[in-house]
């Protein structure tokens, strides 16, 4: 007999999910900058539902990573509220200790 095995697709968790999806909001909100940019256009950009967003975008909010920057003129409908990242909000600090010395780095997260 032939067999031939197929390997099962690997499972995801949901919160492994979670930190995955806020990621890649984070990464556009990044690059956005200072100018900001619209729950749409995070959604259009991430493959995300708009929903999934304003929830990944109200989470940031509750914890101060993101802000509203304004509001930018709508092809019709309302205007859409501009978001960016926080500055100072969060900080990461890198050390490196060899045998001659110790580099310390101080990098702002937004």
């Amino acid at each position: 007999m032939n067999r031939t095995r197929t390997k099962a697709p690997a499972g995801v968790n949901l919160p492994a999910l979670r930190h995955h999806n806020a990621a890649l909001v984070l990464d556009l909100l990044r690059a956005a900058g200072a100018e900001g940019i619209s729950r749409l256009e995070l959604a259009e950009g991430t493959g995300l539902t708009p929903q999934a967003v304003s929830k990944i975008t109200a989470r940031l909010r509750e914890d101060g990573l993101a802000a509203g920057a304004g509001l930018r003129p709508s092809t019709g409908g309302k205007p859409r509220t501009v978001l960016r990242l926080v500055p100072d909000a969060q900080f990461a600090v890198g050390l490196h200790l060899d045998r001659d010395g110790l580099t310390a780095v101080l990098v702002d997260l937004a």
